[in-house]
């Protein structure tokens, strides 16, 4: 049976983590790859000869499978985050409870959320690399015999001066995917992002208008909240960053699905799916969605 085109997440199973937040990363595509790969688990693979699979082979599919699970729970990990923060902002400041700690536990939070976004990127970026390298592929700056640290703008360059078949659409949606880091990249390259607390609710905001490079101090928002400037919480200011991003990394999958690039892996690797793994889609009384 042909693979079906649309992936219906839930006739895939997970792990507790993964069931609880599989709808809000709405990651179809990741559970595609997925359930196409055999769950990556060894026992399931063999070479194309019968053999068991050798030692450089193992470690490759279980490198790909690390990568690929670390993109779900980061992406989990940043909605975890997110329900952090709501907790704290939705619990009263009493007088016994410290504004600054507050600050802390939401900044710590606010924080987290965004370095996890950041390593879903540099996963799905080394994961990429490992299924699309070809010996006739120069990565740069590496030794090309072992696997490479790709962040994404790494992967771009190496697509891009290898005139990889694949550069075009997914440097592009690679690129979208840097864009909703900005706070990331503020807060690791500028030392933090500026937030103001409000001191009777110990609620942190942050300018709407964020704008990476932009080194304010707490006394510049009270100045921009005093001349009726918008600012949104620290909640507000990363559910839409974190959405969109499953987007974003949901539609690499859908390419990585859709363009057989993981079956171009395994033909190029000698390796097969034994015939007793079925996804879902052949299992019996499933019908393709």
């Amino acid at each position: 049976m042909p693979k079906p085109e649309l992936i219906d997440r839930h006739k895939c199973s997970g792990k507790d983590k993964e069931e609880k937040y599989k709808d809000l990363t709405s990651l179809d595509y990741w559970w595609g790859v997925r359930e196409l790969a055999a769950d990556f688990a060894i026992e399931n693979y063999e070479t194309e000869s019968g053999e068991v699979p050798s030692e450089k082979q193992i470690n490759e599919i279980a490198y790909i499978q690390l990568l690929h699970y670390t993109v779900e729970v980061k992406l989990s990990g940043a909605f975890y985050q997110m329900d952090n923060m709501e907790r704290l902002f939705n619990t009263p400041l009493t007088p016994d409870c410290s504004l600054d700690l507050r600050v802390l536990e939401a900044k710590e939070a606010f924080d987290a959320l965004h370095e996890d976004m950041y390593q879903s990127c540099c996963a799905i970026a080394n994961q990429l690399y490992m299924l699309m390298n070809r010996l006739h592929y120069k990565p740069t700056k590496v030794d090309s015999r072992k696997p490479v640290a790709m962040s994404p703008s790494d992967l771009r360059y190496w697509l891009k001066i290898n005139d990889h078949p694949d550069f075009k659409t997914l440097s592009r949606t690679l690129n979208d995917c840097d864009e909703l880091l900005d706070m990331r990249h503020h807060a690791t390259h500028y030392g933090a992002v500026p937030v103001y607390a409000d001191k009777k609710t110990g609620v942190l905001f942050v300018q709407h208008n964020f704008r990476i490079g932009d080194l304010l101090t707490k006394y510049d928002i009270i100045k921009h909240i005093n001349n009726k400037g918008k600012i949104i919480n620290l909640v507000e200011a990363s559910n839409p960053r974190i959405k969109m991003l499953c987007k974003k990394i949901n539609r690499i999958y859908r390419y990585v699905y859709l363009n057989n690039i993981f079956e171009s892996f395994m033909k190029n690797h000698a390796l097969k799916i034994k015939d007793t793994y079925k996804p879902y889609w052949e299992q019996p009384g499933q019908l393709s969605p």
